[in-house]
This record gives structure tokens, C-alpha cells and sequence, in this order.
């Protein structure tokens, strides 16, 4: 796991010479480091990890907003379509909110922004160009855009149901009590993630 000092150096260099460099080796060291909480199979019970990822207080004190403005920046660029380079990086993004949602104490905050719904309409304009595709054209960046929507439906899971009781329960578990209530207005998002599942399965 990378030191402190390492990802406080990184950030420093970031927030110096302002090169998203920096920020990207950022992302990719944090990512790194805490990479067992990603769990993104769904055909898997839940991984059980004893440790927990930081809390939002122990993260630099602007790193939301910094990461809100780069995540609308790919979303403003999602209709020319996005480089390979940016594709990478909306990925390392969406990977470092389900890290953080691990930690049940940061579910709260990070749900009361925007990101889900910025990372919702990456995802349905990823599906919309995987549909009008067919086999003999397939798009050659197809592998990223498959790895985005899989964690974009963990990032769903790891806000409205971060105890993965659904998991769980398609896996055969019955779950007596319900350990996570989600609120009325979740119920989009979860309706969102099973007709992405869906057109993937129609698709593959």
C-alpha cells in the first residue's frame, strides 16, 4: 500500500504546477492502494475485507470538488467521444467513489452530490453506442466503455445498497432483516442498474 507521504507528495505536485498529470498518478496510486474494496462481481458473494478506506476528513480538504469538476469534464466530452487518455481517467474516478463509499461513514456525503448523476449519463451514453453497434464494427475501445459501465453499476450498489443485500439475495441468502433502507427516490437508480444489466445481456 503506497505511504501517506506518497500520496501527500503527489497532491502537493497537483495542487503546484496544477498538471492533471499529477492528479491521474494520484488517482491511480489511491486506486491502487485500496483495490480489494472494489468487488465489482456481481456473480460473487461480497468479498469481506476487515480494514476500511479513509474517511473523507483524512482526504485533501478539496478533493470532492476538484474530482466533481474533472467527472463533468468528461461528461462534457462524452459527445465528441472521449480520448483514451480521458476514458482512463473517468474510470480511476468511479473506481476512487466506490472506494470511498466502502466506508459506510462516507456514503452520506458522497451520495449528496452530483457524481452519481454525471456517471449515470456517461453510462447511458456508453450503452446508447454499444447498442448501435453491430458485431462486424465493433468499437475499438469497447474494453474501457465494458470496464466503466460494470463499476459505474458497483458505484450505484456501493450508494443505495452498501451492505449488498441484493447480491446476497440473488446469490440464494434470505436476508431476514434489512440492514439498509434505502430512500423512495433510490429506486430510479436501482431500476437504472438492472436495465443496464439487461441491454448487457442482450448485447453479449
Amino acid at each position: 500500500m503506497a505511504s501517506r507521504e506518497r500520496l501527500f507528495e503527489l497532491w502537493m505536485l497537483y495542487c503546484t504546477k496544477k498538471d492533471p498529470d499529477y492528479l491521474k498518478l494520484w488517482l491511480d496510486t489511491f486506486v491502487s492502494s485500496y483495490e480489494q474494496f472494489l468487488d465489482v462481481d456481481f456473480e460473487k458473494l461480497p468479498t469481506r475485507v476487515d480494514d476500511v478506506p479513509p474517511g473523507i476528513s483524512l482526504l485533501p480538504d478539496n478533493i470532492l470538488q476538484v474530482l466533481r469538476i474533472q467527472l463533468l469534464h468528461c461528461v462534457q466530452k462524452m459527445a465528441d467521444g472521449l480520448e483514451e487518455q480521458q476514458q482512463a481517467l473517468s474510470i480511476l474516478l468511479v473506481k476512487f467513489f466506490i472506494i470511498l463509499c466502502r466506508n459506510l461513514s462516507n456514503v452520506e456525503e458522497i451520495g449528496t452530490c452530483s457524481y452519481i448523476n454525471h456517471v449515470i449519463t456517461m453510462t447511458t451514453l456508453y450503452i446508447q453506442q454499444l447498442k448501435s453497434k453491430k458485431k462486424e464494427k465493433e468499437l475499438a475501445d469497447q474494453t474501457s466503455i465494458e470496464e466503466f459501465v460494470i463499476h459505474a453499476l458497483a458505484f450505484c450498489e456501493s450508494l443505495y445498497d452498501p451492505y449488498r443485500n441484493w447480491r446476497h439475495r440473488i446469490s440464494g441468502y434470505v436476508l431476514e432483516i434489512l440492514i439498509f433502507h434505502s430512500k423512495p427516490e433510490c429506486h430510479n437508480i436501482c431500476n437504472f442498474s438492472k436495465q443496464v444489466l439487461f441491454s448487457m445481456k442482450n448485447r453479449w
